[in-house]
């Protein structure tokens, strides 16, 4: 291990519409200096989350790689199944700039599943070495994920909404403002 203390790494992950991309916006509008890198899992050909996140101030090339600054994106389809083709070469990346990192952010897709990204900080790679996994937080839409939590598969599936608040350390419940504290209520008791 580096001398120095390793870089913190928070996975934040959630279904579809979840309030991902809101949460690491506010994050990012609020960081009082902190220096965040932040990889962005696109899906897709459009780099929507990547658009909402350089109108906070973070800038990126053509080829998503931020000019002097810290936004990633992966827009090579699904985080967890491109691991070892691009995020891990981002992430060796970042570090060979620790210096400029003070936290990195992980937005996974919202059908991505967070297990194969988590792993990768505890593998024999320069990675487990000098960057430190501190939490999975996974955000769940309040009006939407009651209809995805009594499935155990989604599409002939594992049902991802379900596994990623299954791996999480932290669960934001989010757009409470669309349901009634009493559905709330009941589905912090599910979760």
């Amino acid at each position: 291990m580096n001398s120095s203390k390793k870089i913190p790494a928070t996975i934040v992950t959630g279904f579809l519409g979840s309030g991902k991309t809101t949460l690491l916006r506010h994050i990012l509008e609020n960081a009082n200096g902190r220096r965040i890198a932040v990889i962005v899992n696109e899906f897709g050909e459009l780099g929507i989350d990547g658009d909402i996140l350089r109108s906070c101030g973070i800038g990126c090339d053509d080829d998503g790689v931020e000019q002097g600054g810290q936004l990633y994106e992966l827009a090579n389809g699904c985080l967890c199944c491109t691991v070892q083709e691009e995020f891990y070469p981002v992430m060796r990346q970042l570090i060979e700039r620790r210096d400029e990192i003070d936290h990195i952010l992980i937005e996974t897709s919202g059908l991505a599943d967070p297990y194969p990204v988590a792993q990768s900080f505890f593998i024999n790679d320069p990675i487990a070495d000098e960057v430190e996994l501190d939490a999975i937080v996974t955000m769940v839409d309040a009006k939407h994920i009651a209809q995805h939590l009594e499935d155990l598969q989604l599409d002939g599936v594992d049902n991802q909404a379900v596994d990623q608040i299954v791996c999480a350390d932290r669960i934001v419940i989010n757009k409470v403002d669309l349901v009634s504290a009493e559905e709330v209520e009941a589905l912090r008791g599910k979760i």
